[in-house]
């Protein structure tokens, strides 16, 4: 009887397990999820060249046991497009392929799914027809992803099937929280829940009766967290953060009136948000930025003068800043990017590890391969 219950115990947790889906804070997600991590494992994406055609490969490397396999192989038309939106669900590994399509139209002809285990890395397609998808996120076991064809967001089981509408509207940036998604509408902030039904307006950032000073903006990317909604907006000059009821919008961070920096991107952890900043300090180069929600002067991460060149999204996991970065950028097809890590309270940056692997013009002694990387550093606690 005790064995019959060990079994039976033992089962509930292997369903319970296989059954979850990947914790990912929400900034991460808005950030394009192109850095997973699952407990000890990180997974990311390298581009490869293999008989004259480029592989968008995903690996997953051990922390633990510092070894790494192949995971899923996907053909890409150019050496620096990524995988995006990587979750895991079920056992399976869901992204959407080759997602910087030339740095011109975000967005993917499908969502796929893999075996993390490396058995088969051809992952399979959840859809027959292409489709063209420029986010997806999984929660309570469905897929919830925007077909910017459509203008449409949909829901979808895992296994392809029961698609529905969930709404018809145009959407710029999306954020998922609570059952309700969050969306910008060029100068609106909208939501809809994920039962479907009419798209809400939470607050119109053209208009502000309460400032007359107040000029308007159109949203460029947002990020549900806790009670508010952080955004930025389309000039790349300004974040702020607004409750989702719609009260208390507020500027946390502004570009100067002459200044020639802008806000690429942004993540939100804690009381932090993390900037990816363009033509920032005396050398007009990239930097990451952390500034507090409760204010105070932008403290510099990564400084601009350490010429990167370039800094795509960044993604946050305990207390470390996972970045891709362009620190030799002087090539035609800008094909030099490195995976980075920063910590959150800074320091100098490390190379995780070479984006782009078949790229000759690296000099491997150049950087300091950050392969015995202090994962002491962690802290699961700090998400």
């Amino acid at each position: 009887m005790k064995k019959l219950l060990v079994l039976m115990l033992a089962c509930v947790i292997l369903v319970s397990s296989c059954g979850s889906t990947s914790s990912i804070p929400a900034g991460n997600i808005n950030n394009y999820g192109y850095f997973l991590v699952d407990g000890n494992d990180i997974y990311y994406t390298q581009v490869v060249l293999t008989d004259f055609s480029y592989f968008g490969n995903i690996y997953k490397y051990n922390t633990s046991t510092k070894k790494e396999i192949l995971v899923a192989e996907t053909e890409v038309d150019y050496p620096n497009e990524m995988n995006a939106y990587m979750t895991l669900h079920n056992g399976e590994l869901y992204f959407l392929p080759n997602f910087l399509n030339d740095s011109i139209k975000e967005s993917s002809p499908n969502i796929y799914k893999v075996k993390p285990d490396g058995a088969n890395v051809t992952p399979e397609p959840l859809f027959e027809e292409e489709i063209s998808c420029t986010f997806m996120q999984i929660e309570g076991g469905l897929i919830y992803y925007y077909d910017d064809v459509d203008d449409a967001l949909y829901s979808i089981k895992p296994n392809g099937t029961n698609k529905k509408l969930i709404c018809k509207a145009p959407m710029s940036s999306i954020s998922i929280s609570g059952g309700v998604a969050y969306f910008a509408d060029y100068e609106l902030l909208r939501s809809v829940s994920l039962k479907g039904g009419d798209p809400v307006d939470i607050y119109d950032f053209l208009e502000d009766d309460d400032d007359d000073d107040y000029f308007g903006l159109y949203l460029q990317h947002i990020t549900a967290d806790g009670n508010y909604i952080y955004y930025s907006d389309d000039d790349y000059s300004r974040i702020g953060r607004i409750k989702k009821d719609g009260t208390g919008n507020e500027i946390l961070y502004e570009v100067g009136e002459k200044s020639p920096e802008y806000l690429n991107f942004f993540n939100v952890s804690g009381d932090m948000i993390y900037i990816v900043a363009e033509n920032y300090g005396p050398n007009e180069d990239f930097a990451i930025l952390a500034v507090s929600t409760k204010g105070g002067e932008a403290k510099v991460l990564v400084s601009d003068s350490e010429n990167f060149g370039d800094i795509l999204p960044v993604s946050i996991w305990g207390n470390t800043i996972y970045f891709c970065g362009m620190p030799i950028y002087e090539t035609i097809m800008d094909s030099d990017y490195v995976w980075f890590t920063v910590l959150k309270g800074g320091g100098r940056p490390s190379a995780f590890k070479p984006f782009n692997v078949y790229d000759e013009s690296y000099d491997e002694d150049e950087w300091d391969w950050d392969d015995d990387y202090d994962w002491d550093d962690w802290d699961d606690d700090d998400e």
